[in-house]
């Protein structure tokens, strides 16, 4: 009887030995945690930057007077369209009223030396007057003519609009000179001022084309050695949120704003002109430089006292914390960071591990 109950209470104990070791080997196999393998990925970096839609001035037109004077009137603003011939601004020049008083005295002229031409013909068919007389007045005549028909160009040129042969009153012409488009286009840039003394080099304003367009960008000092010329841009418009635009870097200025500590970068619109309208704001993607970084899940992050970490297991059974930075978000809940190399092993999930 002792031996039976002896042997029940052996085969109880080690029912319940057997027990404990397996519910032990599930708690361990349930403690386990999941480890990944670091990987690495090539990441595109950008510089980010805001500008607006400019005209392109390289195929604009620059105005200038003809005549040295002074500026009298502006008779449009910056931005406003304008029509080819639509007129600019008005120089008061004293060359405009000594063009028109030598076009009335040559008028004068011409008209004498017309009479003495036909009269000297009618003359030397009787026999009153030598040939020579008679090509000497017609030499007369014809200088008189082209010098007449030089002076009517230059007032035309004025402003002044006055046809051969017509009858010139005094008020038909000015001692002023009207500018006028020679494009259709809008204002780009006005330089001069009511008041301004101006020669026949000084520009004066600036029309450009509309379809001639530019982004002008402005790119922190700190950020101009990343830019080369032909990177690529990809900009985006409020009014087209979601819809990516392509441009590419023409020119990057040698010239930097003291004050905003920026230098202007000129982009070459490469698709959609039509859409962009001159002042039109814009976000901008420059591309600069390719690196290799790891990729990690970003499950695998901790943020800890303002920076981010990953758990590292060790050999002697603990996990280290080890700071990473994160530097860029892949899909699949990746995230590319800096402070950890390829092929290092990494605990999956962070927070389970703080939990545990």
């Amino acid at each position: 009887m002792r031996r039976s109950v002896y042997s029940l209470v052996l085969f109880l104990l080690s029912a319940l030995l057997l027990l404990s070791c397996h519910a032990k080997e599930k708690k361990e196999e349930k403690n386990e945690l999941k480890t990944y393998k670091v990987t690495a990925q090539e990441v595109q970096f950008y510089v980010e930057a805001t500008g607006s839609v400019q005209p392109d001035l390289g195929g604009a037109s620059k105005i200038i007077s003809h005549v040295p004077g002074t500026v009298a009137q502006i008779v449009v603003k910056p931005g406003e369209r304008v029509k080819k011939g639509s007129p600019l601004l008005v120089i008061k020049s004293p060359d405009a009223t000594d063009a028109y008083a030598a076009y009335l005295s040559s008028v004068a002229q011409l008209k004498q030396s017309e009479r003495i031409y036909n009269l000297n013909k009618e003359l030397f068919e009787v026999g009153a007057v030598t040939k020579n007389d008679l090509l000497n007045s017609e030499a007369t005549y014809r200088q008189m003519e082209a010098v007449s028909a030089g002076l009517r160009k230059k007032l035309n040129l004025y402003g002044c609009g006055i046809s051969a042969g017509s009858d010139v009153r005094r008020d038909s012409c000015s001692d002023t000179v009207t500018l006028r488009a020679s494009i259709p286009g809008f204002v780009a840039d006005i330089q001069a001022h009511v008041g301004d003394k101006v020669d026949t080099s000084t520009g004066l304003m600036t029309i450009a084309d509309p379809q001639n367009i530019i982004i002008v960008a402005n790119i922190y000092d700190s950020d101009v050695p990343k830019i080369k010329k032909n990177s690529n841009v990809t900009f985006y418009v409020d009014i087209f949120e979601n819809t990516p635009f392509k441009g590419i870097v023409s020119y990057v200025s040698d010239v930097s704003d003291t004050e905003s500590k920026t230098v202007k970068t000129f982009i070459k619109i490469l698709d959609r002109k039509d859409v962009f309208k001159q002042n039109m704001f814009l976000k901008l993607k420059i591309e600069e430089s390719k690196k290799k970084l790891p990729l990690i899940p970003q499950s695998a992050m901790l943020y800890k006292d303002g920076n981010f970490y990953v758990y590292q297991p060790h050999k002697d059974g603990r996990n280290i914390l080890k700071q990473v930075k994160p530097i860029k978000e892949f899909p699949g809940k990746y995230m590319a960071v800096e402070g950890i190399n390829e092929g290092e092993i990494i605990v999956v999930s962070a927070i389970e591990l703080e939990k545990t």
